[in-house]
């Protein structure tokens, strides 16, 4: 407590400054696909729903978009595709 003291003495006034935690960082603007890139990769999708790092970078440079956005697509496209799964089962059982 008294380090906290001595920081708001200090002009340390920034609730995370004062905790001693970073400022969040700014998040990336959400990545818009062209529809001839999601034809692509829901194809591939179909066909392999974990590419392994080598398909993933080389989707990533035949799209133009970055290695990191494409594995993020996949994630979210198996996560989707999962919770459809799980709706689906849930409409089907009796409650």
């Amino acid at each position: 407590m008294k380090e906290a003291e001595d920081r708001f003495k200090n002009g340390h006034q920034n609730l995370n400054e004062f905790v001693g935690m970073e400022p969040s960082k700014k998040r990336k603007r959400r990545t818009s696909f062209t529809p001839q890139a999601l034809e692509i990769l829901n194809t591939h999708f179909e066909r392999n729903t974990h590419p392994s790092g080598a398909e993933i970078t080389t989707l990533a440079h035949q799209l133009g978009y970055e290695r990191e956005v494409i594995r993020i697509w996949f994630c979210n496209k198996r996560q989707a595709l999962k919770n459809t799964v799980r709706m689906m089962s849930k409409g089907s059982s009796p409650m």
